[in-house]
C-alpha cells in the first residue's frame, strides 16, 4: 500500500502477449510501465496497472507482437557509417570484379568536382570472380586526371590511382612504413594498394568534409538507427592512429545540445600511452546519453588480406612465414594496456587471428595479476574470428568479454576455408562454446563493414546460414548455433555489458532506463526465416518515442 501512495502516474504502458525482458529466456505476456525516462514496472499484475493509469497515460497494445529492450550495437564506426549512406561517397558492396568496381564510379564522378577526392567504398576482392588485389592501372585508365581513393569493405585497405598517390605524396621511392609495405607491381612501381596502419594514417586526409556535411549525414544515420530499433551504440576508433580515429565528440555534443541525439552513444577513442584525451572525455561525457567508456586499439588485421595474426602460416600461404603480424608490436601493446588498466580505463582491442587473441589474453592476464582484477572495468576483444581451442574458456576466466559480429560469419566461408583450412575453421566464431564456458556475448555489426539491420545478425547467429542464399543447409559449423533468446540477449543485455551500462540498459526491469522497441511480429513464434522480414514499429529512447512506423492502437 505504501508503494501505491507514492506512485507516480505512468506516461506509457506497453501491453503485449510477448515481452522479452533481455535475459536469455522466452517472452511472457505482461506490461511494461514507463514513468519519465525510467521503467517503473514490468510484470503481469493488472491491479497494479490500474493504479498507474492517469489521464494522459498512453497505452500501447502490441497484442501478439514482441516488446523488448532497445537493440544495442556493441561495435560500429559512426562517422563512416553515416558517410557511406550520404551523397559524398559511392558505396557499393556487390561488385564482382575490378572492372565493375571502377565502372560503378562513373555516374557518381560526374557529381564530384575534379579538385575533390573521388571516393568509392565497399570492394572486397576475395569475393570477386578473380580474387586478386586490384591495381592503380584500372583506375588510371578511366580517371587519369583526378585523385581517386577506393576503400575496401573491411576498411583495412585503400586502393589509389596515380593522381591520388601523387596527392598524398607517396612515390616509388617513399620508404615503406614500419611493419608494413606499400603494394608494388612486378617492375617495382607502386600498385596503388596500401594496407592496415599505413592506410589508416591517410584517412583524415581523404575524408575531409565541412561541418554542415558531417552534421547532415550524422542526423540521417541516427534516424536510420532508430528505425531499426537501435537505441544504443558503441562508436569504436576507426584507426590505430591517434588523432585519426574519427571519433567526433564535437558533433555528438552539438547534436545532444540541440536535442537531436536520439541514440545513446558510447565512444572509444584510440588507445595510446598518453591517456589525456580519454580521461578528459570520460570526465566531460558521462551523462546517460553521451559517454566515453574506454579506449580501443588494433592488434592485427583481417584474414582476407593475410594480415590477421595466426599461430601457424595461412593454409594458402604466399611465402614461408605468411601468418600475419601485430599491427602494434606486442611490447608496445602490452605497455599501453597495462597503463590503461592501471589508470582504470576499459580497453577494447580488434583481434581477429588466433595468435592475436592468445597474446592479448596473456596481456590481460598480466594486468589482472599486476594491478588486480577490477570489476568496474570491462575489457573486451573485438571480432574474435579464429581461436586456439583453449582460449575459448580462457575468455570467461579472465573476465574478457567477446564482442562479435554475427554477420561476419557468412560473408565468405569459402574464402575462410581457403585461408585457414579444415582444422582451424572448426574454431571459427565459436558462439556456442563461448556461452557454454561462461562468457557474455555482445553483438554488433562493425557497420559500415556490415549492414546495420540487427535482424540479419540474429538470423546468422541462430542459423549459421547466409541471409542471401540461406546456405549451407543446416548451417556452417552448425554446432556453434545459439538459441534465439540467447541471440536477442546478446544484442541487448550483452552489449550493455560491453559498454559498462548493464546496470541501466539492456533489460526491461524496474529502475532501468526506458529504451523499448516494439516489433511487427513475435519472432519467437515464427520460423527463423521470418527474422529477415521483421520490422520495428516503435522505438523509445529515454522515455521518448523517437521512431514510430504506424500510430498503433491506443486504448
Amino acid at each position: 500500500m505504501r508503494r501505491v501512495m507514492k506512485m507516480q502516474k505512468a506516461d506509457f504502458i506497453f501491453k503485449s502477449n510477448a515481452i522479452f525482458d533481455g535475459h536469455a529466456s522466452l517472452p511472457k505476456p505482461g506490461y511494461v510501465i514507463v514513468t519519465g525516462n525510467t521503467i517503473s514496472y514490468q510484470g503481469n499484475d493488472e491491479k497494479l496497472i490500474n493504479e498507474y493509469m492517469g489521464e494522459t497515460t498512453r497505452i500501447i497494445d502490441a497484442k501478439d507482437c514482441l516488446v523488448m529492450p532497445g537493440f544495442h550495437d556493441a561495435h560500429l564506426h559512426f562517422y563512416m557509417s553515416g558517410l557511406y549512406g550520404s551523397d559524398l561517397v559511392m558505396a557499393s558492396f556487390n561488385d564482382t570484379s575490378e572492372e565493375e568496381c571502377v565502372n560503378s564510379l562513373k555516374d557518381f564522378a560526374r557529381l564530384v568536382p575534379k579538385d575533390r577526392w573521388l571516393i568509392g567504398a565497399g570492394w572486397y576482392h576475395p569475393l570477386w570472380d578473380n580474387p586478386v588485389l586490384p591495381t592503380k592501372e584500372s583506375l588510371d585508365a578511366v580517371y587519369p586526371d583526378r585523385p581517386v581513393c577506393m576503400v575496401s569493405g573491411d576498411a583495412h585497405t585503400m586502393w589509389f590511382n596515380s593522381v591520388g598517390l601523387e596527392k598524398i605524396g607517396i612515390t616509388k621511392d617513399t620508404p615503406d612504413p614500419t611493419g608494413d609495405s606499400y603494394g608494388r607491381l612486378e617492375n617495382g612501381e607502386l600498385s596503388g594498394i596500401i594496407h592496415e596502419k599505413a592506410a589508416m594514417e591517410l584517412f583524415t586526409e581523404i575524408f575531409s568534409f565541412t561541418h554542415e556535411e558531417e552534421n547532415r549525414f550524422y542526423k540521417k544515420f541516427i534516424d536510420e538507427l532508430n528505425s531499426y530499433g537501435i537505441t544504443s551504440i558503441c562508436d569504436m576508433a576507426m584507426t590505430a592512429v591517434s588523432g585519426a580515429d574519427f571519433i567526433k565528440e564535437d558533433i555528438y555534443q552539438r547534436l545532444l545540445d540541440d536535442g537531436q541525439l536520439t541514440v545513446r552513444v558510447n565512444i572509444y577513442p584510440t588507445l595510446d600511452m598518453d591517456l589525456g584525451r580519454a580521461k578528459k572525455l570520460m570526465k566531460s561525457m558521462s551523462g546517460d546519453i553521451l559517454r566515453c567508456q574506454g579506449v580501443k586499439q588494433f592488434a592485427d588485421g583481417v584474414s582476407g588480406n593475410h594480415t590477421a595474426y595466426l599461430k601457424e602460416d595461412y593454409t594458402n600461404a604466399e611465402y614461408p612465414g605468411d601468418r600475419g603480424t601485430m599491427t602494434i608490436p606486442f611490447d608496445e601493446m602490452r605497455r599501453m594496456i597495462l597503463n590503461a588498466h592501471k589508470n582504470d580505463i576499459s580497453v577494447r582491442i580488434h583481434t581477429v587471428g588466433d595468435q592475436a587473441i592468445h597474446e592479448l589474453l596473456d596481456i590481460f592476464e598480466e594486468a589482472n595479476q599486476k594491478y588486480g582484477y577490477k570489476d568496474y572495468l570491462q575489457h573486451t576483444l573485438e571480432h574474435l574470428e579464429n581461436f586456439q581451442p583453449d582460449d575459448i574458456a580462457r575468455m570467461a576466466r579472465l573476465h574478457v568479454l567477446p564482442s562479435v559480429q554475427p554477420e561476419h560469419v557468412l560473408i565468405d566461408p569459402v574464402g575462410v576455408e581457403r585461408d585457414l583450412g579444415q582444422e582451424r575453421i572448426r574454431h571459427m566464431w565459436p558462439f556456442r562454446r563461448l556461452l557454454d564456458t561462461g562468457s557474455v556475448l555482445a553483438f554488433g555489426t562493425d557497420s559500415p563493414d556490415a549492414d546495420i539491420n540487427p535482424f540479419l545478425g540474429l538470423y546468422n547467429a541462430v542459423t549459421r546460414q547466409s541471409v542471401d542464399t540461406m546456405e549451407p543447409k543446416g548451417g556452417w559449423m552448425p554446432e556453434e548455433k545459439i538459441s534465439l533468446e540467447e541471440a536477442f540477449s546478446a544484442y541487448t543485455y550483452g552489449s550493455a555489458h560491453a559498454s559498462l551500462r548493464s546496470n541501466k540498459l539492456g533489460l526491461l526491469e524496474e529502475g532501468m532506463l526506458a529504451d523499448i522497441v516494439v516489433l511487427d511480429c513475435n519472432p519467437f513464434a515464427e520460423s527463423s526465416e521470418k527474422l529477415l522480414d521483421t520490422n520495428v514499429t516503435l522505438t523509445m529512447m529515454d522515455g521518448k518515442i523517437v521512431y514510430e512506423k504506424t500510430q498503433g492502437e491506443e486504448l
